[in-house]
């Protein structure tokens, strides 16, 4: 993919246990990987690694079947 490819990945998590623990899980996984800062929203994760979608994408895919995962161009 060309560098001004970027990776959105969108869920929606249904309220209670599960939800907390996917956002544990989450929070591991970026302390796992070194990230750090906000995410563009507590339900889409906006990024330029695929490797960082698609492990996001599985994870929210374990705790709902309403989960997205789309390849853009970013042109701003």
């Amino acid at each position: 993919m060309s560098e001004d490819t970027i990776y959105i990945v969108d869920w929606d998590l249904p309220v209670g246990n599960s939800r907390r623990a996917f956002y544990r899980k989450l929070a591991r996984l970026k302390e796992e990987l070194g990230l750090h800062g906000q995410m563009s929203s507590m339900s889409v994760l906006i990024t330029k690694d695929e490797n960082l979608a698609s492990q996001v994408y599985e994870l929210a895919e374990k705790y709902t079947k309403r989960v997205h995962m789309y390849v853009g161009r970013q042109v701003r």
